[in-house]
């Protein structure tokens, strides 16, 4: 299953309309760590330990993985990796993190996180 990216712009508009959307953080290791923030309530799951966290990633909204790799490798491959698991809506964020923080999107600190 190809994944189709999604734009910023588009999320963020999507967002405005009150759509719930499940975000999943794919970044790297090193990217994470030089960090302080994720997007809002970012589940993070390193692509790696996708299998190993698919219960907690709802299927009722729109999944959007997002990483800083060129392309959106890592964001690309747990996308298709959860379309072959049964999800619906997965999405890689085009640009990823960088793009959103780019934007103006809202991110939230990474301290909120159970997986931190």
């Amino acid at each position: 299953m190809e994944s189709t990216r999604v734009t910023v712009d588009e999320i963020q508009a999507r967002m405005e309309r009150g759509e719930p959307f499940t975000f999943i953080d794919t970044r790297k290791p090193e990217d994470w760590e030089q960090s302080d923030s994720k997007l809002p309530a970012a589940l993070r799951i390193p692509v790696d330990e996708i299998e190993a966290h698919l219960a907690e990633i709802p299927r009722d909204r729109a999944v959007i993985a997002y990483c800083t790799c060129p392309h959106e490798a890592s964001s690309g491959r747990v996308a298709q990796m959860l379309g072959e698991h049964g999800w619906k809506s997965v999405h890689p964020l085009y640009g990823g993190f960088e793009a959103w923080q780019k934007s103006g999107g809202p991110v939230e600190s990474k301290q909120r996180s159970p997986k931190s």
